[in-house]
């Protein structure tokens, strides 16, 4: 029995190659043998030499046989390429080699971007490890590298997929040649699939989303890691940014369209984008590539709460059970932390109401420091005693492990106790009038001096 000729090495270029010449060919990547891969070499040149492909591959494989205009025979000097390189697969068992991809066989050639994006020109040794002239790819992975277009993503450069996920991969490339093979079919040739993002953050999102919703897994209990490869190794200017999707994100992503308040999610989502006047908004098209600040924030590890407050007309958007989720699974809360401010802020809507107190809501709105928010609650202890409230509104432990554990975050405590209070005093709120002047800083510290 031959050596099985793929396995995955970690190399994002290397394992999209090989999803996709496993997805195109119709059998899992270890089954994969030296026909399977001479048998696709005309189909995929085909795709390669036409126009639109064409103008994708000068971002990918720059000044080959496909790209560089000098060449005239372009599809038999690439086939040629693609068919030396099955025929130089090593097949013996060895188990080791100097391939700086999957380290199981030995290089032939050494290649440059033309062959292997990202690499530097051969004649400048600078870019390559140790001085050497081009990189040490042995030639199985760099005939998968050249199958990499078919699975990319055309977002303004380049988007690459890369993930430690079999599902997530598989699922990925079956989409990204399932529209390959629809153009074939057509006749209607695009180039790499395109929706027509140009955003990259935002179309990674809709990827992640699209894989997803579209196919029948319990994605929530995948929790992979996955990375986002945006580049182009265009001549002129090549370029990289990666973006990491933390698995806790992912983990949340995945179980949000289970729960009874999606459609409130996606409010959530739409609040982040920018610069969009939602009025003149026709379509997606016409605003899905403005910056999004609930993705960026996802991905940078920032704070999203202030999107699940709609201050404006006093609403708790997804109600405590959608953000408690976001907070567990991607905050890393605490929840015991989770049930004091809950609690807390329910003692707070309660007290609001019955004493019939909308000048304290104001309050608890526009703090904008520590010093006046603590003082605040320190009035409300002070109020609930004088009308007869035994119970403490929290305890002291309560106070400096749960509500304010740290002094530099106490926004987060803030936007939490009147995310709670808005779901609570939804409907008393609206019978205030929303429209009620809103007490300015200066104003709250004016009013708690004299209640001092």
């Amino acid at each position: 029995m031959s050596e099985v000729i793929y396995k995955f090495t970690g190399n994002p270029f290397v394992d999209a190659g090989i999803w996709a010449l496993s997805q195109w060919i119709g059998k899992k990547p270890e089954e994969l043998n030296e026909d399977d891969l001479k048998g696709v070499i005309d189909d995929i040149t085909s795709v390669y030499l036409n126009k639109k492909w064409s103008k994708n591959l000068f971002s990918v494989f720059p000044n080959n046989p496909l790209t560089n205009p000098a060449v005239k025979d372009k599809k038999e000097r690439y086939s040629t390429f693609l068919i030396e390189l099955v025929e130089e697969i090593d097949l013996n068992e060895d188990t080791s080699g100097d391939c700086i991809s999957c380290g199981r066989r030995n290089k032939v050639k050494r290649w440059g971007k033309d062959k292997i994006p990202l690499t530097g020109s051969k004649k400048f040794v600078n870019y390559f490890s140790y001085g050497i002239d081009g990189a040490d790819y042995c030639p199985a992975c760099t005939f998968a590298v050249q199958f990499v277009p078919i699975g990319m993503y055309a977002c303004g450069n380049m988007l690459l997929l890369h993930s430690n996920s079999v599902k997530v991969m598989k699922y990925w490339s079956k989409k990204s040649v399932e529209n390959v093979k629809k153009q074939i079919l057509s006749r209607d040739f695009t180039g790499c699939f395109n929706e027509g993002y140009k955003n990259p953050v935002n179309a990674l999102f809709h990827v992640i989303q699209d894989i997803i919703l579209h196919y029948n897994e319990r994605w929530y209990l995948e929790k992979p890691s996955i990375d986002f490869y945006h580049f182009t190794n265009y001549n002129q200017g090549p370029d990289l940014n990666i973006y990491h999707v933390p698995t806790s994100v992912f983990t949340f992503l995945a179980y949000i369209p289970q729960h009874e308040k999606y459609a409130e999610w996606l409010k959530v989502v739409r609040r982040g984008y920018r610069y969009v006047n939602w009025e003149k908004i026709k379509e997606e098209e016409d605003y899905k590539n403005n910056p999004n600040l609930v993705y960026n924030n996802l991905l940078e590890g920032k704070s999203i709460i202030g999107f699940f407050i709609d201050r404006k007309n006093k609403e708790a958007i997804g109600g405590w059970d959608l953000i408690k989720n976001y907070l567990k699974e991607v905050r890393k809360m605490d929840e015991k932390r989770l049930n004091v401010i809950k609690t807390v802020a329910d003692e707070l809507a309660e007290y609001i109401e019955t004493a019939d107190d909308i000048k304290t809501l104001k309050k608890l709105e526009t703090a904008s420091n520590y010093k006046n928010y603590r003082n605040i609650l320190r009035i409300i202890i002070k109020k609930r005693i004088e009308n007869g409230i035994e119970d403490p509104l929290f305890t002291f432990d309560d106070y400096a492990n749960y509500l304010f554990p740290d002094s530099l975050k106490w926004r987060e405590t803030q936007d939490l106790i009147l995310f709670r209070i808005y779901e609570k005093l939804g409907s008393w709120i609206i019978k205030q009038g929303k429209e009620d002047e809103i007490l300015t800083s200066d104003e709250i510290k004016n009013e708690i001096q004299e209640e001092e």
